[in-house]
């Protein structure tokens, strides 16, 4: 990031009483001349243990640390900083962040806010996708949970307040580490008898006609480093976090293109083509997967420029993005919600599970892999079971056989039966 001539300073929020000097000069070493260093330490916030019902939980009841709490804390460096900076990052300590990252984010961010512009001023108050297909279909899926829309919709003209809810979505890899012993992913052919290979085979010809799943994007670590392989290739990244059964597809109005759109709440949904519709999954009572923990996509974070920040707080998110954090939206204390709560704060779930924000992945193979972030502690692959990983090659290639799905169905040659 400093390469590219930006100002960046590092925030490191600490759980631990004192950060020795000797650990504050290791760090400040190793980051870039010029980049800026501050420490909250002993940031673990304190709290009374409540019931549901608002009562202490004990009456003898203390003020007591709050560990769960800690996830939270650079909520309020974001505030107190929040005029400071143009665009801030926030993200668990063991990922990788790269610039293009960043770059891609704000490229599709701006076209969604162009769009969104767009739609607001023209006359019926939507925009188009330019080159759409006919639509010869006769009747449309409705929803069987509370979406407004069905899971059908491919080419659909959108509104402004459609686009205000699209996010650029990250998901979050692993480096097939092939040095491991008897490697399970390797040994049992776990990594190409994936979930839903069957239902959902992947059309490959993508990486011919549109390019290939780029590992340096993300993932191209110097060698020497323990647990991150170097030199990976496009075969090497894994995803463990969704599959296929709970993604959707969708023609989006200029410059997104074709998209893929991740999980969301039900009432949220601005609509996509769900790769289950169909009876895809030879399953008539599947769902839509909505808030399915092991499908949600951990992204491990968020990003997000000062402009979308106050979005966030003063619009999108119900009682705010940003402290104080009381009221009846919080339950008026909530250092409460303990479960999930590292991936509520820092995990981006806020985002897309109270904000409403529907995430979406490139079809783009370029951008595809700048939405892609490293998880480098590279351990998913040691301690989650084997059958839910897939190469992202492999996904994407999945996706490409939605896509084509999707555009059969404009022919209304089968009506769907949404799901």
């Amino acid at each position: 990031m400093v390469q590219r001539g930006w100002k960046v300073d590092v925030y490191l929020i600490c759980g631990f009483e004192k950060l020795l000097d000797s650990r504050r000069e290791m760090i400040q070493e190793a980051l870039p001349e010029g980049v800026g260093l501050q420490v909250w330490e002993d940031a673990i916030p304190m709290y009374y243990e409540k019931k549901f019902n608002g009562q202490l939980k004990r009456e003898d009841q203390i003020i007591e640390q709050a560990p769960h709490g800690l996830s939270r804390q650079h909520r309020f460096v974001v505030r107190d900083k929040l005029m400071e900076y143009d665009f801030f990052t926030a993200f668990e300590d063991d990922m990788r962040i790269m610039a293009d990252h960043v770059v891609n984010f704000l490229e599709m961010s701006a076209e969604i806010d162009r769009l969104r512009i767009m739609a607001e001023s023209s006359p019926d108050g939507k925009v188009y996708v330019d080159d759409a297909l006919e639509d010869k279909r006769t009747t449309r899926g409705k929803s069987r949970d509370k979406a407004t829309v069905g899971n059908d919709v491919v080419q659909d003209p959108m509104t402004a307040d459609d686009l205000r809810r699209l996010w650029p979505g990250f998901v979050r890899t692993e480096v097939l580490d092939s040095s491991i012993s008897e490697h399970p992913l390797l040994s049992q052919s776990n990594i190409d008898n994936y979930k839903w290979k069957d239902n959902v085979p992947p059309s490959l010809g993508y990486e011919d006609e549109f390019g290939m799943v780029d590992p340096n994007a993300c993932c191209n670590v110097p060698p020497g480093r323990p647990r991150t392989p170097a030199n990976p290739k496009k075969d090497d990244l894994l995803l463990w976090e969704t599959d296929i059964s709970a993604m959707g597809v969708r023609h989006y109005p200029g410059d997104i293109g074709w998209a893929a759109a991740m999980t969301v709440e039900d009432r949220a949904d601005i609509g996509s083509y769900w790769s289950g519709e169909g009876n895809v999954y030879n399953d008539s009572a599947m769902k839509r997967p909505r808030r399915v923990n092991s499908l949600i996509g951990q992204q491990a974070g968020w990003m997000a420029s000062r402009s979308q920040i106050l979005y966030f707080h003063e619009h999108a998110c119900p009682g705010g993005f940003l402290p104080p954090f009381d009221g009846e939206d919080w339950f008026n204390d909530s250092l409460q919600t303990r479960n999930g709560a590292v991936e509520f704060w820092s995990g981006g779930y806020q985002m897309f599970g109270r904000c409403y924000f529907n995430r979406i992945l490139s079809l783009d193979p370029k951008r595809f892999s700048k939405q892609l972030l490293y998880h480098g502690s590279n351990n998913k692959q040691r301690t989650v079971h084997t059958d839910k990983f897939v190469r992202f090659s492999h996904f994407l290639g999945q996706l490409y056989t939605v896509k084509e799905r999707a555009i059969q169905s404009l022919s209304g040659e089968q009506q769907n039966s949404s799901q």
